[in-house]
Parts: C-alpha cells; structure tokens; sequence
C-alpha cells in the first residue's frame, strides 16, 4: 500500500538497508526501513487519510512514524492476508526522506539537509547495508547498489563506507563487531585499519548511546563472541580502562 500510493504520488520510494541484506542472504527480517525521495511526512499523512492509523513526524529529519497497529485488520484485507495473518503486520511503519549528514565534529549530532537516495545510502555505515529495492510503478523490484554491497556479502566482509565514518560516529566500531559476528563475515582489511584509528574516539560517546549499542548486542542470538571480538580489537577496554571480557567468566 505505500508503493501504490507513492505511485499515485509520483514519489520514488525504497526499501533500504537491513530487510535488502536479509532478503539476499534468505534471513528472515523485521528492519523496515523505507525512504523516501521526496516528503515523507506527506506520503505518511496520505496513507493514514486513505487507509487510517495515526502519524507521528519528527521535522527537522523529515521522518514520520505511520501507527497501523489499530487498523491491521483492515489492512490485511485490503492486502488479501489470511484474517488470522494480520499480526504479521508491524504496528508501525517509520517512512523517511531521502537526506544527507554533515557531522560539525566527531561524535555530534548530525546537520541533516534533503537529498537524492544515493546520497541516503551513502550516510549509512557498511557496504552491505546499502543497497535499496525499488517499490513504486513499474520500477518495482530495482535494485540499487551504488557501493557494491553485493559484492561484499558474497565475500561476506564487512566494509565501511567511507574513510571518516567511523570518526563521524564511533559507535560504528561497536556495530563493525556486532555484524562480524552475526553474519560469520571477516571485517575488510583496510576497514581494521580505520577501526584501530579511531578507536580512541569511542570514549566520546553518550553513556546513553552506548548502553544502546550493548542493548543491541544482547539481543542478538550468539553475543558472547561479540564481546569476545571487541575484547580482541581492544573496543571495550577504549570504552573503559577496566572493561574486559574473558571466555573464563562466562
């Protein structure tokens, strides 16, 4: 329903990210990130006229978050879902304007301007979370990979975007080990080199922010050798002199 009604719209939009490398890889995923090139608060208000729900934006990054939990019924008949499938709905969908990010120093907020999808996936943090499917029109089903995140997931590395990304946000180096080990993929050589740079950057990071990450790594299905890898790339003791992980403990 948001390809058709970006359709009738005329507004590209995409399905990015992590449900792209999920779907290639034949994992099952939750990650629906769409953007939009374009308004996506617009396309959101659009939908939640036509089919209902509630819509929840945010401005100044030109997000919107469309609540369909109360109309999941309703939204699995008019998508010919089986009545007892409807829970496989999500309760939200987050829509989100193709933008760009300027970072004025290491670990800040991100200044955040209107852009191309290229330009979206080219904030993004590895290779093999940028590529985009195409939803709307006869487009349907193009696939969008300007980084060659392809290749990097049949080479099952994981490879930074871009020199300075782990200086624009050192939580990234946390997120590096994190996708390693999932995946059973090798960090790229030259993408080490860059983590053992900025590894003293990670210390600038919100205790907020980096309770997120560890939030994320327990949830994940295997976060032992996780944190037996960030042991092993001195991430933990960057964070805190007295941080370590030892096998023995557990």
């Amino acid at each position: 329903k948001v390809a058709e009604e970006a359709g009738l719209e005329h507004t590209p939009v995409y399905i990015v990210g992590g449900f792209v490398r999920d779907l290639i890889l034949n994992r099952p995923s939750v990650d629906f990130d769409i953007v939009v090139e374009g308004d996506a608060i617009h396309l959101a208000s659009q939908l939640a006229h036509r089919f209902g729900g509630k819509v929840t934006s945010h401005t100044r990054f030109g997000t919107a978050k469309w609540q369909i939990k109360s109309i999941k019924s309703a939204l699995a008949a008019a998508l010919d879902f089986p009545s007892n499938q409807a829970n496989q709905l999500p309760d939200s969908l987050d829509l989100i304007s193709a933008r760009t990010e300027f970072y004025d120093h290491p670990t800040a907020l991100p200044t955040v301007e209107r852009s191309s999808i290229k330009l979206d996936l080219h904030r993004r943090d590895f290779t093999i979370n940028t590529m985009a499917l195409r939803l709307d029109g006869r487009h349907f089903g193009e696939l969008y990979d300007y980084w060659n995140g392809l290749i990097d997931l049949q080479k099952k590395e994981v490879k930074v975007l871009h020199s300075l990304s782990f200086v624009d946000d050192p939580t990234r180096l946390i997120r590096a080990a994190r996708f390693e080990q999932r995946f059973q993929f090798k960090i790229e050589t030259r993408t080490l080199q860059l983590m053992a740079e900025a590894r003293p950057l990670i210390k600038q990071v919100s205790g907020d922010r980096l309770r997120h990450e560890f939030d994320l790594i327990f949830k994940e299905a295997s976060p032992l050798p996780i944190l037996a890898r960030m042991e092993e790339l001195s991430l933990l003791t960057a964070i805190h002199p007295a941080l370590h992980w030892q096998e023995e403990a557990n």
